[in-house]
């Protein structure tokens, strides 16, 4: 059901440190009938790669266990509903979009495509919970129950070279085959598209102590500068950056296969976490500490 990590799965580096022990836990999301469904406990070890500094799981849980069967739905939640809304005419607005072809990777049950679908754009969606897919698709959002990656390309060659837009919303994190979704993603692409990334900044989960945040669905907690190394390694290139409510901070950053000028706000925020040494081990061990101290005033209070 899951597996320990000898080297870093996004550079293959072996230089691994370890940050933070959260000891064994049952995977988020995994609601049961009955008392009697024994849960598997699995280590929650996050650590930090010296080579391209992204904060780590140490153990990776099969994505089948975690995604194939789904509880989380997105049109649930009002602040996702809004927010949809918000995303859809940021999009229109900062691409000048006009009855566009738009691709959703893990696009759930569609809230988010909804709006582009509304306004006349052509929409797909792609999702590995059979019934989240179900769902979707009762609502009229075309959706493929399928892993986005590269073989899901080779199997559906109209995929490639046909969207002007993509979108990944809180998915990039969660999966351990990263590489072969952003040559994924680059491979859809049209010349001229665009695509929209949206991931709980990790600077928020420093200042603000997120640390309910490490569960075993989140794989990677990137920053700005170690998610725009990875893209710009495909030839993908961030222009522009939004803020986003959902996850108590997040961030939406636009990427091109153009190297376009960067807007203010993205250099701006780029250059902060350079000052505050967002990307630097000692950082997350301070963040570990601090998470630490407020088990242990937590605790102290509860007694």
């Amino acid at each position: 059901m899951f597996k320990e990590i000898k080297k870093c799965t996004l550079c293959g580096s072996r230089e691994l440190a370890s940050i933070l022990d959260l000891k064994n836990q049952p995977p988020a999301n995994n609601l049961r009938l009955s008392l009697n469904r024994k849960l598997e406990n699995i280590p929650l070890i996050l650590c930090f790669c010296n080579s391209c500094s992204v904060p780590q799981l140490k153990h990776i849980v099969d994505e089948k266990e975690l995604f194939s069967n789904y509880f989380w739905v997105t049109g649930t939640s009002n602040t996702a509903i809004n927010h949809s809304n918000f995303f859809f005419n940021e999009a229109i607005n900062k691409l000048d979009l006009n009855k566009s072809h738009v691709l959703e990777i893990a696009s759930n049950d569609g809230t988010f495509l909804k709006p582009f679908k509304n306004s006349g754009h052509h929409v797909l969606g792609v999702d590995p919970a059979k019934n989240i897919c179900k769902l979707a698709n009762d609502n009229g959002i075309n959706t493929l129950n399928e892993f986005f990656n590269d073989d899901l390309i080779d199997s559906n060659p109209k995929l490639e070279n046909n969207f002007d837009l993509v979108i990944a919303r809180n998915v990039l994190p969660h999966v351990k085959y990263i590489h072969s979704i952003i040559r994924g993603i680059k491979r859809t692409l049209k010349k001229e598209g665009f695509c929209v990334v949206e991931f709980h900044n990790a600077r928020t989960i420093l200042k603000e102590l997120h640390y309910d945040s490490i569960y075993h669905e989140h794989l990677y907690y990137f920053s700005l500068t170690t998610l725009t190394n990875l893209f710009e390694s495909y030839d993908l290139f961030p222009f522009d950056l939004s803020h986003s409510p959902i996850s108590g901070g997040s961030w939406i950053i636009y990427f091109g296969n153009e190297n376009n000028i960067k807007s203010r706000i993205l250099l701006e925020e780029l250059e902060k976490e350079k000052i505050e040494k967002i990307n630097a081990l000692q950082t997350w061990q301070d963040f570990s500490q601090k998470t630490k101290n407020h088990s242990l005033s937590l605790n102290k209070k509860l007694s």
